[in-house]
């Protein structure tokens, strides 16, 4: 039970300790501060200490003869300094945008799509780049999810604890298993385009993200709007997934099918995003639609955004913990077989406050129990 709640507590401080030290890399006065105590580390990033990361050395890093790009008669040392039109510094998060799009997705590649793309489309440079951070997200959430997905299965069903859990319930089929991988994965062909519509309101300057601490006013303020960030994130998300609930055309239509798997035996970390996807993606929303209004780190935000996957993998696991206020795996569970109670993502605050909250009275798998 303690290596449960140990994994438990692990799993739920990873967004917020990443986004943390993701954060501080941002800011620039303790990127100073860093530089000067380990001048290697000026070397190995190749960032001074007054310029965002990632900086524009990368540019330069990626450019030689072959991947040089030229658009409407202006020459750029490649595709990515094009989408920046040569000022990466005066568009820090389509900066870092363009920089991940070439961890994930090669420059040729990348070229060789934008000037496909040129006969059909006015402004090919635009649709260039959303459409790479489209397959980028596309590859990162596959990684995300079986890369996570096969963590939990291997601690829920390979690793010897699972003998003893199993010995008094029912394991999942690997037919469930595989039917929720197909839907999952169908899904997350268009899940992932909310992450893009989520860049674009941001690079065009829609929302109120912002890049360093700095333009915040120190780590106080970003702590004050992570927090109310968060909280707008839980209320939201808890609304969309009631309504869900309540509205009959969308249980119906986008919901019923995730509630399907509707008893321990059917629920594996597999079912994470195994449903349809509107529904994933009006889930999702929250972060985004909060995102406008309330200022929020944009890599803090990134990392969220994902990390809602890992998150979804765990609650779905169908085991058992119980540490309030945290909506975990045991609470989640009976959200899937009563259908009525339990419709928060992190915490049980917005439950309790409106009255569905349910707390699981026996082991998961084991009674079949009504609640009333």
């Amino acid at each position: 039970m303690m290596i449960r709640i140990r994994r438990s507590l692990q799993v739920f401080t990873l967004a917020s300790v990443t986004s943390l030290v993701a954060a501080a890399l941002f800011e620039q006065n303790i990127l100073a501060d860093l530089i000067q105590v380990t001048p290697w580390l000026s070397d190995l990033m190749n960032l001074p200490a007054d310029v965002p990361f990632p900086g524009v050395k990368w540019l330069e890093r990626i450019a030689t003869p072959e991947t040089e790009f030229i658009h409407n008669g202006v020459s750029y040392s490649s595709i990515y300094a094009a989408f920046l039109d040569n000022e990466p510094l005066q568009q820090p998060c389509r900066n870092l945008n363009a920089y991940l799009n070439s961890i994930f997705l090669p420059t040729a590649f990348s070229a060789r799509l934008t000037q496909e793309l040129v006969p059909y489309v006015s402004n090919s440079l635009e649709w260039s780049h959303y459409l790479l951070c489209y397959l980028r997200n596309l590859i990162a959430g596959i990684i995300v999810y079986y890369g996570t997905a096969s963590v939990f299965h291997y601690f829920c069903y390979i690793h010897p604890i699972s003998e003893e859990i199993f010995a008094k319930r029912k394991r999942p089929s690997l037919a469930t298993i595989l039917d929720q991988i197909v839907m999952a994965q169908t899904s997350m062909i268009i899940y992932v385009m909310l992450p893009v519509i989520d860049e674009f309101l941001i690079e065009k300057g829609f929302t109120a993200s912002y890049f360093t601490v700095q333009e915040i006013g120190g780590w106080g303020w970003y702590a004050f709007y992570f927090l109310l960030y968060m909280a707008m994130v839980e209320i939201g998300i808890y609304w969309v997934h009631r309504t869900l609930h309540t509205n009959k055309w969308l249980y119906k239509h986008v919901h019923m099918p995730h509630h399907k798997y509707n008893k321990a035996e059917t629920l594996t970390p597999w079912a994470s995003i195994a449903f349809h996807p509107l529904d994933g993606m009006l889930q999702a929303s929250p972060y985004v639609l909060a995102g406008l209004v309330c200022p929020c780190h944009y890599l803090t935000h990134l990392i969220l955004l994902f990390f809602t996957a890992v998150w979804a993998t765990y609650i779905h696991d169908a085991m058992d913990w119980n540490i309030d206020p945290i909506m975990g795996s045991k609470y989640h569970t009976m959200h899937h077989t009563h259908y009525i109670y339990n419709y928060g993502q992190i915490f049980t605050f917005c439950d309790a406050f409106w009255g569905t909250l349910r707390v699981p009275p026996t082991p998961t798998g084991i009674s079949t129990r009504k609640i009333e």
